[in-house]
């Protein structure tokens, strides 16, 4: 048996849910481009594109890097819930769900440690320091490595089952 039709009241919940983030990524990706860029758009417009504003362009789209990691993480997280929605429970659906968001929350965190400064740095927006320690950053790559490696164990859980069905 591959899939197991889930209540109605999950199946609700879970489109509500969809619907909410689906919100919550719109004004997240508003805010990021308007947080990070807009301050540098507009001095692109006044003052055109000597170094310094190239500077704090490319540090902005730096920093803006680990962001868009955790965005693509609600992304999928959204499109796992719509599946939800559907009303099939289905193992590979969370389990693709849980490698997409772990493997980009950790690479956000990896990025936000160790990448950012560098391309700062590159961009000519010195940060002054070479790798950012940051705890909230170094714990979310770990819940991030964490998820992919549940994800191969919710998989070889889900082959074990196919094999079990298989048999009865």
């Amino acid at each position: 048996m591959d899939t197991l039709p889930l209540p109605a009241s999950l199946r609700t919940r879970s489109a509500r849910l969809a619907r909410w983030t689906g919100v919550l990524l719109a004004i997240l990706v508003l805010m990021l481009l308007t947080e990070r860029f807009g301050a540098v758009g507009l001095s692109l417009l006044r003052e055109g594109a000597d170094p310094s504003v190239r500077a704090r362009l490319g540090a902005e789209a730096a920093a803006a890097l680990p962001e868009g990691c955790c965005i693509g993480a609600l992304w999928w997280i959204r499109a796992a819930l719509l599946e939800l929605a559907s009303g099939v429970f289905h193992t590979p659906i969370l389990a693709r769900a849980l490698r997409r968001v772990g493997t980009l929350l950790a690479l956000g965190a990896a990025l936000a440690l160790f990448a950012v400064p560098s391309l700062q740095r590159l961009a000519g927006a010195d940060p002054g320091y070479l790798i950012a320690y940051d705890i909230g950053s170094i714990a979310l790559c770990v819940v991030g490595v964490t998820l992919a490696m549940l994800a191969q164990v919710l998989e070889r859980a889900g082959e074990v089952q196919s094999e079990l069905d298989g048999m009865f």
